[in-house]
């Protein structure tokens, strides 16, 4: 069991404690025998004390004194107290927050990292794009007509309207394709190439 001060139990005794300390001690000097045989020689010397001020002359202002003197002890055991505890860990225990300023520079951390990771990725993936050739362009005959595409973008000559169906489509596999169309009622030919290159 740790035992109060010598300074705290002379406090306690003549009645110079907060409150709060007054009551953690009275319940301990209650309980301990050591701690109450040396209030008790705390309250034997206040006697003496009192026996011997009434020879003193009376032109002393002992209401300063008093105060001068327990300021005196306060400050003694505020001393003792951070001399006591330097160099010695800090037993508050682990913090329990992070202070604010620290969660800010944190967040801003990560905003600034996460800004500059999703600018470099649309950079490289701008890279890649204009590195990458470009689609194939197509050449194709359908019932629409004939045209070319590359994927995206598309021309189709389409077919006249009086005659869906072509009387020749030609395909090479050099990139041309061709339709020619017979109009029925005039005999007219129509012609369409594209040529890929």
């Amino acid at each position: 069991m740790k035992h109060p001060s010598v300074e705290k139990l002379a406090l306690y005794d003549g009645g110079e404690l907060s409150w709060l300390d007054h009551l953690i001690l009275r319940r301990h000097v209650t309980g301990c025998a050591q701690c109450q045989a040396e209030v008790e020689m705390f309250r034997g010397a206040a006697v003496a004390v009192r026996e011997e001020t009434e020879e003193i002359p009376a032109g002393v202002q002992w209401d300063r004194l008093a105060a001068e003197m327990r300021a005196n002890i306060r400050v003694g055991i505020a001393a003792s107290d951070a001399i006591s505890a330097y160099g010695k860990p800090n037993d508050a225990g682990p913090v329990q927050g992070m202070p604010w300023r620290m969660a800010v520079l944190t967040f801003g951390l990560v905003l600034m990292v996460t800004v500059g990771y999703w600018l470099n990725a649309v950079k490289k993936s701008e890279q890649i794009a204009a590195m990458r050739p470009p689609d194939p362009v197509v050449a194709e005959a359908s019932e629409r007509g004939v045209g070319m595409s590359d994927g995206s973008k598309e021309l189709v000559l389409q077919s006249p309207k009086t005659n869906v169906r072509a009387a020749i489509v030609t395909v090479s596999t050099v990139g041309s394709a061709g339709a020619r169309y017979v109009d029925e009622d005039t005999g007219q030919i129509t012609v369409n190439n594209v040529y890929v290159e």
